[in-house]
This record gives structure tokens, sequence and C-alpha cells, in this order.
């Protein structure tokens, strides 16, 4: 403490009646200005003992009262993220400087925005959010739009600032080995689901039949948005989706976030955006990228949309947030995006393992009708079981119709892997949204036997026959067929050797990684002489009906040899024998499309049909052996003599 002379105190009175002293001037001045302006009248010495009064006792406590209002009105902090500031407003036993007080500002924000942004930044977000809320006071249905632009422009501005910290150069992405093998797996399946248009009937598939209006509105739309994005717009496609459903009456007043409706969420098919870096073939990765997210999220939001409708003409209450959470599991479900339950935490890693794990699980409660769903209420219950007939029924009539015009192209046992696919000579359609091979894992677990979607045999499950498949293998192959690229790589990696049991090639897994599905199945198209039309299976590969192409016998011999082939293989070499292996495939496959329209082997039991395609199969191994000049030396051994 120290006293101040009478003089001294009477000029301070003085300078404070006549407004020329003021907190907000001090507080607005630096110590060493403040320290200056003392000294004039009371002395240097004096003047930095008064100095350091004033800011403990007098601007502190001021700068901590704005600090603990600002903090106050802060919308959006976590009440403790919100206790942690104001105690730490209360520690303060020194006056910040502007540098410090920034800094201690930005902190706040990035606490409340989850990113660090400069002030400058941080006002302009303040005048984007402004712009929303004058918008929104004035929302009508006619400038809805202009709304929903000032969203987007707001949305587009933060993510800029966060896109900005936290991108990486190539180098710096390769130090973070976790971070640099997502994006590898996640821009691999970016690659794979790219070049096409397979929304329209793979995740379609079932509004086709539901909400016929909707997918026709929707499907046409995506030509548009693939043209615009060609020619560089796709930006512009995106920002007029988003502009659109961010101004919808159940965007504006909060019902797609209560029901927790997947729209605007990031499509698991797109999970990263560096295959747009590609030169020339990255607009054509864009181009299907923008199409797929936009046909998505527009139908999720249209078909969201009309089960409020539905739900309120129906006397549903959609203020009860389980009805209204009940309906959000329907509609995303409808859309190709189920809720992966307690591996939603775990989602991206998930994703990554997996190609489609959203879209799987979707399909399933679809084909439960939301049965076993916990949360699922009466009324969601009831249009989910409406819904499945419905894409039952029109899938059957489908199937029925490329019966009738193709006689046997159509499987009918749930347990063979053709089951909901047209079959066009080696050529399978996948015309079910890939809900088919579903039915047929559940078919064949129940029934515990599986069907050859090549010969037609059927097997029994478990039958510990050497060779033979158990339940656990069917369930393994399931899942197996559904791996991300990325993981269907470590799974070669590991095994030594790629599906069919070739060796691995660095050309081959690579190809396996990074070449589109399209691309693939044109190839297999191409290189089989009994595929279906070549237009016809490109087409509709592109709009999302699943094409698969491969002949009844691909036998492998090198994947599990026998004693003949080992030697066989020993005395011609791994060229040759490769080559024996693709001739005797060819004939049988030529003996196959000959016998199968036969009238005395299609009446034949199942039995006696295995028995001529066993004996028919050894006939042509054995003739090709001897083509190439092999005759199998039998290597018994020899028992000691006693």
């Amino acid at each position: 403490m120290f006293c101040l002379p009478k003089k001294i105190v009477k000029e301070i009175g003085k300078r404070l009646a006549s407004s020329e002293m003021t907190v907000e001037k001090l507080s607005q001045m630096s110590p060493e200005q403040r320290r200056a302006y003392f000294a004039e009248f009371m002395g240097k010495d004096m003047a930095t003992q008064f100095n350091a009064m004033v800011e403990s006792k007098l601007l502190l406590k001021d700068q901590q009262a704005g600090l603990v209002n600002g903090i106050e009105k802060m919308a959006g902090l976590k009440p403790e993220v919100k206790r942690d500031f104001l105690s730490r407003v209360q520690r303060l036993d020194k006056l910040l400087t502007d540098k410090e007080l920034n800094l201690f500002s930005e902190d706040l924000i990035e606490q409340k925005l989850g990113m660090r942004v400069t002030m400058d930044e941080f006002a302009k977000i303040t005048e984007l959010s402004r712009e929303i809320e004058i918008r929104k006071q004035n929302l009508t249905e006619t400038n809805r739009l202009e709304y929903g632009a000032a969203q987007v422009l707001f949305s587009n501005y933060v993510n800029a600032i966060k896109l900005a910290s936290e991108k990486k150069t190539f180098i710096e992405s390769i130090k973070d080995p976790r971070k640099f093998i997502e994006d590898v797996a996640g821009t691999a399946k970016s690659l794979k689901s790219s070049m096409d248009n397979s929304a329209v009937f793979r995740q379609g598939w079932k509004v086709l039949f539901t909400h016929p209006k909707i997918w026709l509105k929707n499907a046409v739309q995506t030509f548009s948005d693939i043209s615009k994005s060609l020619r560089g717009r796709g930006g512009e496609v995106k920002d007029a989706m988003n502009a659109d459903i961010l101004s919808r009456e159940n965007a504006v007043n909060g019902i797609y976030k209560k029901a927790k409706t997947d729209v605007g969420k990031i499509e698991e098919a797109y999970p990263t955006m560096w295959a747009e870096k590609v030169p020339i073939l990255g607009r054509l990765y864009k181009a299907s990228e923008v199409a797929f997210t936009a046909f998505v999220q527009r139908v999720r939001a249209d078909v969201m949309d009309k089960y409020i409708e539905v739900a309120k003409e129906n006397g549903i209450d959609i203020s009860d947030t389980v009805q209204l959470e009940s309906i959000g599991k329907l509609v995303n479900s409808l859309t190709g995006r189920g809720h992966l339950g307690r591996l939603e935490p775990a989602a991206g890693v998930v994703n990554n393992v997996f190609f489609s794990p959203r879209l799987l699980k979707s399909n399933i409660d679809f084909l439960t009708a939301h049965q076993f769903q916990k949360g699922v209420t009466p009324f969601v219950r009831k249009q989910a079981a409406k819904n499945l007939l419905k894409v039952v029924a029109g899938t059957a009539a489908v199937l029925t119709i490329a019966e009738a015009l193709q006689p046997g192209s159509v499987e009918t046992d749930p347990r063979s892997s053709d089951f909901g696919k047209i079959r066009i000579g080696d050529t399978r359609f996948d015309v079910s949204g890939g809900m088919s091979s579903i039915v047929t894992l559940a078919s064949r677990l129940a029934t515990m036997s599986s069907k050859s979607s090549a010969t037609g045999k059927i097997t029994q499950l478990n039958s510990g026959e050497y060779g033979s498949q158990t339940g656990a293998d069917v369930i393994y192959n399931f899942f197996e067929n559904k791996f991300s690229p990325a993981m269907a790589v470590i799974k070669d990696l590991m095994r030594g050797q790629d599906f069919s049991g070739n060796k691995l090639t660095v050309s081959g897994e690579l190809s396996n990684l990074f070449v589109p599905m399209i691309v693939t199945n044109y190839t297999e198209l191409k290189n089989n002489p009994n595929s279906a039309n070549m237009l016809l299976s490109m087409m509709a590969d592109a709009f999302g009906i699943g094409i698969n192409t491969y002949s009844a016998s691909q036998t492998n011999w090198a994947k599990n040899p026998g004693l003949e082939l080992q030697q066989f293989q020993k005395k011609v070499g791994d060229t040759k024998f490769k080559e024996a292996n693709d001739l005797y495939n060819k004939r049988f496959n030529d003996w196959y499309k000959t016998v199968t329209d036969n009238y005395v082997y299609i009446s034949l039991p199942e039995e006696d049909k295995q028995r001529v395609f066993a004996n028919k199969k050894e006939e042509i191994k054995q003739n090709v052996l001897k083509e190439y000049g092999f005759k199998y030396k039998s290597q018994t051994k020899k028992l000691p003599k006693l």
C-alpha cells in the first residue's frame, strides 16, 4: 500500500470529473502509455506504483467482468467447457495484453466451433451466421432458397477453414501412418465405386417400388447433375441440392435432425476426395460422386417429407421423440443408410473393412421389416411391412417377365447365389438391389445346404466329407465378398494368393485396389465368349444393376492339386500347366452349354446329374493331360517286410 499526496488526489479527481481519464480510456492504453500518462502529474516512480494498482484493482476487474459476460452469452459451449473458462477468468492475477486477450478469445472460439480460427475469421463466421438469422426471420416458401443459400455459404466457409487447417502434403500424410492408411483405403473404395450412376438402382431399388414418383424425379435429375459436373460445375450441383434441403420446412423446424435422418452425411461409398486430384479421370470421378450423393440425399429428404405427411394423416404425434426417431430409421434403411448399432462409434473402421456396411445393414433391416430393431414403433413396423411387400412383388414381377422372355434365366431356389438374378449366358444381373445375397445366406443356414450356381449341385453343410463346406464357411464367404478393396488385398497378402487361388502380383493387387468395378466387369464380359450382350450389360452395371460373369467351370488346378496334378505341373512347368487348366475349363464349359439344353439330362434326378458332371470332368481332364504327353505314375508306398 502507498499514499498519494492530496495534490495528486485532487488532480485525479479533476481528470475523472472531466472524463479525460476513464476506465475505458485507461484500458485501451498499453502499460507503457499508462505509466507515461500518470507520470505527467505524479512523477515516474509514483506512476509505476499507481499503474500497478490500477491494473490489479480496476482494469483487471473490468476485463474479468467483460470476459465473464462474453462467455455467458456465447451459445454452443458445453457446460463443463463454460465452467472451465469462467474459472480461468477468475484466476487471472494480471491484466491480459491485446495479444494474450486474442489468444484467450481464440481458445474460447475453438472450444465452441471445434477448430482454431482467427478473430477475423470468427467475425466473418458471426456475420454469415447473422445473415442466416435474418433470412430465417423473413422466411417464406417463395424466398426459402435464399435462406438455404445463406446456410450453404456459412457451411462452405467454415469447412474451408477446417480443410485448410487439416490440409497436409503427401509427405506429411505419410508421417501419420494411421491417417495415411485410412486415406488410401478410403480412396480405393471411392475409385472402385466411381465412373457410374449406380445409386439409381442399387440404393434406389427399394424406393423405386415404394415411392416411384420420388424415384423417377430424382433418377432423371442425375443426368443433369453428371452433365454439369463434367463441365466443372459439380460444386454448384451440391450447393443447390443442399440449399434446397436445408430450406425445407422439416429442416428448418429441426425434424430431420430430431429424427436422426442421415441428410447431409458423407456417403460411405465416397469417404475421401483424393481421387478428384487425378488428372482427367478426376472429373469423371467427381461426376459420379456428385450424382451419387445428390440422388441419395434428395431421395432421403423427399421420402422423409412423405412419411411425416403420412404420420400426420394417421394421427401420429411427430413431437414424440420415439415416433420421430423411428420414422428416421425407416427412411434411412429405405435409402441405403442403416444404423450400425453398437458398432456406430467405430463406423470409420467398419467402413474401411467392409465395402458398404450401412447399405448391408439397411437391407437387413428392410428384409426383416424392422421387426427386430429396438425403438421402432407399431406405425413404422406397419409401414415397413407394406414396403417389403411392394418390393418383393415388384422384384418378382421383373423376374417373372425375364423368365417368360428367356426360359431358364431365373433361379427359384434361394440356396443358390443366382437367386434374385437374371442369367443370360454366363452373366448374372442382380435385380434385387443387393438383397438377394442376404436371402441366400439365410436359406443356406436354415436348410444347412447349398446349391451351386454353376453346376446346380446341392450339397449338405457340415457333412464331414473332405472339402465340404460348413455353416461357418458360408458365413465367412458371405462377409468375405463384402470386404472393402483394402481389406481384400490384406486378405490376399495373408493367404499368399488371390481370390481365385493365383499367385499374387503387384499389378493384380493394385488393380484390385484402384480399378473401378465397372472396368473390371467390362474385362470379364470381354474375356468370356458366353457373356451377355456387352452394351446391355454395361448399361445395367452403370445404373446399379450389379453384373457378374463367370463360367460353369472355373476350376483352378493350382488351388488344391492332388498328386496327379502336382506331377503334371512339375513335368510341364507353370506356364503350360495354366494353359492346360484353361483348356480344361473351356472344354467343360462348351460341353456344359450343350448338355443343359438336353431334355434327357434335364429329366435326370439331381444325384445322376452330379454323376454325369463328375465323369465328364474326369474324362476331359485325362484327355487334356494325354495331349500334353503326361501319364500319371502312382506313388504307392511299399510296406516294409516283417
